[in-house]
């Protein structure tokens, strides 16, 4: 099948799945438990970035405000842990295999441009 010929049809159908990914709710929340928690190392290493860029350190599974020198409360660690599911929704390598975005707070199939300029690298 040429581009072309997904153009002229394909483009419709593509936006209609797009819109049943953003109107299913249970696979939204299934999808962005899944993408927010894995890959752990990756969880792991955006935390240490998003902590960092928030003025924390880690110490023997601890926060620290650089600030203060005081243990991070609760509601900073929340802060925290935002951010880093903000980053994992935005930049997890398991979305970019399975050909995901994160789009206007939904968990949807890249746009069919992109798709196609991707299938066209293989």
């Amino acid at each position: 099948m040429s581009v072309r010929e997904f153009d002229e049809g394909g483009e419709d159908y593509h936006n209609q799945i797009i819109e049943m990914y953003k109107k299913d709710k249970n696979l939204q929340n299934q999808m962005r438990e899944q993408f927010t928690q894995s890959p752990k190392d990756f969880r792991k290493r955006m935390m240490q970035i998003e902590a960092i860029a928030q003025g924390f350190k880690k110490i023997d599974e601890q926060y620290f405000n650089n600030q203060t020198r005081k243990t991070a409360t609760d509601v900073e660690i929340e802060k925290i842990n935002k951010a880093t599911d903000d980053a994992m929704l935005r930049q997890n390598p398991d979305m970019v295999k399975r050909n995901l975005q994160f789009k206007d707070g939904f968990i949807i199939p890249l746009n069919s441009k992109d798709l196609i300029d991707k299938l066209g690298d293989i």
